[in-house]
This record gives C-alpha cells, structure tokens and sequence, in this order.
C-alpha cells in the first residue's frame, strides 16, 4: 500500500502522458512539500519499483511501473490474501456483508 504522499505523486504520475521531473510532480501535488522530501520519495519509490526514471541531460524524469488498473488490482490481491490468511472465514462474512450494503451480489 501507498504511503500519502507516495499516493499523491503516483496520482500525478498516472495523470501524466509524458515522464516527470521532481520539479514538475511538485508544481502538481499540494502546497507544503519541499523539492527535495519529493526527490527523496521519488528515488525510494524507484528502489521499491513503483516508478522508473530515466537521466535526460542532468535530470531524472520519472514514470510510473504499472498503470492504476494493475497497480490496484496487485495491492487488493495481496491485501485481501493477507487478510484472509490472517482472519479466514471472518473475511469472507465481512466482504459478503459490505457486498449487500452496497447492491452487489457475489
């Protein structure tokens, strides 16, 4: 799962058509991160393969690894394994419950 700024830059990220410097995700995230807090998260979010950058010139342009689709679908799989190794049939009562609150039948 995504941290919350990690969230807001991958939002950007995916919003993009074209890779991104650290300076252009920060002129697109909300007022009151530093350039370098958003440099800093964009290289651990490199090392933890979420993005990918490329060196154009003397500066790294990001791009996201999987689009939204599959990035949500990967985190759900592996949240809902957790949760089901964890809580068993508990998880299964849960989501059948939350499914009928909202209209949908599994």
């Amino acid at each position: 799962m995504l941290g919350g700024l990690e969230q807001k830059i991958m939002e950007v990220l995916w919003s993009s058509s074209t890779p991104l410097k650290p300076s252009e995700v920060l002129a697109k995230i909300d007022k009151g991160h530093a350039y370098t807090t958003i440099m800093t998260v964009l290289k651990r979010m490199t090392d933890k393969k979420l993005v990918k950058r490329k060196l154009q010139g003397n500066a790294f342009f990001y791009t996201f690894v999987e689009d939204k689709t599959t990035f949500a679908c990967s985190a759900l799989e592996d949240l809902f394994e957790r949760l089901f190794f964890a809580y068993g049939e508990h998880t299964t009562v849960s989501f059948k419950k939350i499914a009928k609150n909202h209209g949908i039948k599994l």
